[in-house]
């Protein structure tokens, strides 16, 4: 059993990477025979994904590893045809991709930002299209848990960031099982307060969004009466005024955004919320190397 912790914020010291740290250590200490990683979205380089859909045609394989090589595929990559389907653009996703490829469950800890994910870790969920154009989603699919930090008092709250990751990840032969609120729970400067609220799984999209599932009857009506093409006010109302425009000055500013975690180093005291799943595990190497990642 290996697993991947992806910390999806920018900043290396705050709220998501003090949860990404004591998921990292829970790991090790309950399940010391598996092997796990961590990778930073403050640590590693990844541009943003530019649609020329070169990772459509299917390349060359690549050397595969060595043997007992932690980073190997598990069974469900190797088998599929991800290995021929890789990204033009030359930056610290390749990297990235071993440690997916590797994971037989995937932790993410990502924090809100206006209802959804930082644009950095966005712009890393943008580059798993390579996946899209394998096979890899069509297998049995891995397991993945999604931790959500915040300083909250969003009202919009954080279903697009949900449904967002649980898409990208799709592609990757992963599965979203599990949403844990840690939003107002976790102190600037990285200490747990209280214990994590199983969030529920927005539903997919289209019909399913509105709670058909196949089985209602669709009965389709036709107007009588013809529907004038444009209705003006009632009689009485008053007319409509011009919007005016507001100077530049008036324009709200980024310094009231609410949900971003920061602060200082990481103070943490209490236990994690995990799904550490089951299966037996073969040994994995608890390594540290370039940008923060630990294997």
């Amino acid at each position: 059993m290996h697993r991947l912790i992806l910390a999806g914020s920018p900043r290396a010291n705050g709220r998501t990477a003090a949860l990404a740290d004591e998921l990292f250590n829970a790991c090790i200490e309950e399940c010391p025979e598996d092997g796990v990683s961590i990778v930073a979205v403050s640590s590693v380089a990844v541009a943003g994904c530019n649609g020329c859909d070169g990772c459509r045609r299917e390349g060359e394989r690549p050397e595969p590893m060595k043997d007992g090589d932690p980073l190997s595929p598990c069974p469900e990559v190797a088998a599929s045809t991800a290995a021929l389907h890789q990204c033009i653009i030359a930056d610290d996703m390749t990297e990235v991709r071993k440690h997916l490829d590797a994971a037989d469950e995937l932790v993410v800890v990502c924090p809100v930002y206006f209802a959804g994910a930082p644009s950095q870790f966005k712009a890393l969920l943008d580059r798993l299209q390579p996946y899209f154009w394998s096979d890899l989603r069509r297998g049995e699919p891995r397991p993945c848990v999604l931790h959500l930090v915040g300083e909250g008092h969003d009202p919009y709250g954080f279903e697009p960031l949900i449904q967002s990751l649980a898409s990208a990840v799709h592609v990757a032969g992963f599965q979203l099982e599990l949403v844990l609120d840690w939003v107002g729970k976790i102190t600037a400067d990285g200490e747990i307060t209280a214990e994590a609220e199983e969030c529920p799984i927005p539903p997919q999209g289209g019909c399913a969004a509105l709670g058909w599932d196949g089985s209602d009857e669709w009965v389709v009506l036709e107007a009588e009466e013809e529907v004038p093409e444009a209705m003006g006010a009632p009689e009485g109302a008053p007319a409509p005024q011009p919007a005016v425009p507001q100077p530049a000055s008036a324009a709200p500013g980024r310094d009231g955004r609410k949900g971003k975690d920061g602060g200082k180093p990481a103070k943490t005291k209490g236990r994690a919320q995990l799904n550490l799943g089951d299966g037996a595990a073969p040994k994995g190497g608890k390594k540290k190397g370039k940008g923060g990642r630990r294997g």
